[in-house]
């Protein structure tokens, strides 16, 4: 399973994914680096990838349909922060859980 990582994520998820496995890609890595939000969609469609963001615009079901892609994952902002070493997120998401898809 492809996962991209969005610019508006802590470069760390990236780090921590690829330490777990995972085919990742940060949008803050170059080539990619400075892609509009429209770009990074086709690149995730392209690649039948999951889409890890925070960037609210990619919640927009008629711009960016999920259906497209393998799963978009919206972090939203939260008060106690990420805990990116247990591989959970502030909603309670568990990296575990792509294991199965």
């Amino acid at each position: 399973m492809k996962i991209i990582v969005d610019e508006s994520v802590s470069f760390g998820v990236v780090g921590y994914l690829k330490a777990a496995g995972y085919d990742v890609t940060g949008i803050m890595e170059n080539p990619t680096s400075g892609l509009e939000d429209k770009d990074v969609f086709e690149l995730v469609v392209n690649n039948k990838a999951v889409l890890i963001t925070r960037d609210h615009h990619f919640t927009n079901s008629l711009r960016f349909p999920a259906s497209e892609t393998s799963c978009i994952i919206y972090i939203r902002n939260c008060s106690y922060g990420n805990d990116y070493s247990q591989g959970k997120f502030c909603f309670g998401f568990s990296i575990s859980d792509l294991r199965h898809n």
